[in-house]
């Protein structure tokens, strides 16, 4: 298999889930029958707190709730700008996270009736909420395989991408965020509003938001990451211009600067800007 056909999309950080929960715990698996990646996870909210930040990703979250009692599952289209998402103290979580896209999840609605949503899963299959067959289900791995087996053989698509899409999807992920929609045109022979049209019927944003989200993460990883990389290490790995414009572009994703947003995820954790 070639690396262009073998690419993943990047696996977005998601920092709350694995430092304000009770526990966190993940496993990437690639789909051969869909060749595609996807990211399962699962945490347990602590006892008290009921809410959760997330950040754009560019991806789309299936969600399950796994409380015996009252199941529940929702699909999450990317945010474009962080919000608080609501959860139920003490509940267990179940979810599997998706490149974004109409190739990745196998629904009958416009990607940008996604965008920016929390949908029930029974409101878009209408059908009775799955979730059931993973609340009695009390191990990880066991969760993984009953979705793969049931959940997942409705809900996750078996097409490919248009070609124009993958391809452009491939050059942002390559260039962690860093291209322009003239290379995007260069490197495909359609045009820029061709591109710009194709990508937006099956991701439901555009491209050029699309590769700002991949930098702002690739970007955030970094500031994670325990090499402790400094300021300009990081605006000249990501591509900004300069500080002032890593600055707007977390501000424009998250309310935060880097300071700030590195303070609320990690509760103080110091680093020199």
């Amino acid at each position: 298999m070639s690396n262009r056909k073998k690419w993943s999309f990047h696996i977005p950080l998601q920092p709350e889930f694995k430092m304000k929960t009770a526990y966190y715990i993940e496993k990437r698996e690639f789909d051969q029958k869909r060749n595609k990646y996807y990211l399962y996870y699962q945490f347990k909210c602590d006892s008290i707190s009921n809410s959760m930040m997330v950040i754009p990703d560019g991806c789309i979250d299936i969600l399950f709730t796994c409380v015996p009692q009252a199941p529940y599952g929702k699909v999450c289209g990317s945010v474009l700008r962080s919000k608080e998402i609501q959860l139920v103290p003490g509940a267990e979580y179940f979810g599997v996270r998706l490149p974004a896209g109409r190739e990745s999840l196998n629904l009958n609605c416009s990607m940008k009736d996604i965008v920016e949503c929390e949908i029930p899963i029974k409101d878009l299959l209408l059908l009775d909420d799955p979730a059931h067959q993973l609340a009695n289900i009390p191990s990880f791995e066991g969760r993984i395989q009953r979705f793969q087996e049931t959940i997942g053989t409705i809900f996750l698509n078996e097409k490919s991408y248009s070609s124009v899409v993958r391809n452009a999807l491939y050059s942002i992920h390559l260039s962690r965020g860093n291209i322009t929609m003239n290379d995007l045109a260069q490197k495909s022979g359609f045009s820029t509003r061709y591109i710009r049209k194709k990508f937006e019927q099956d991701i439901g944003i555009s491209p050029k938001l699309f590769s700002q989200i991949v930098r702002f993460q690739c970007s955030l990883s970094m500031f994670m990451n325990d090499k402790n990389y400094s300021i300009w290490d990081i605006i000249e790995e990501s591509g900004y211009y300069d500080q002032a414009h890593l600055i707007n572009e977390y501000k424009k994703f998250s309310y935060y600067s880097p300071r700030q947003l590195m303070d609320t995820i990690t509760k103080g954790k110091a680093w020199v800007m």
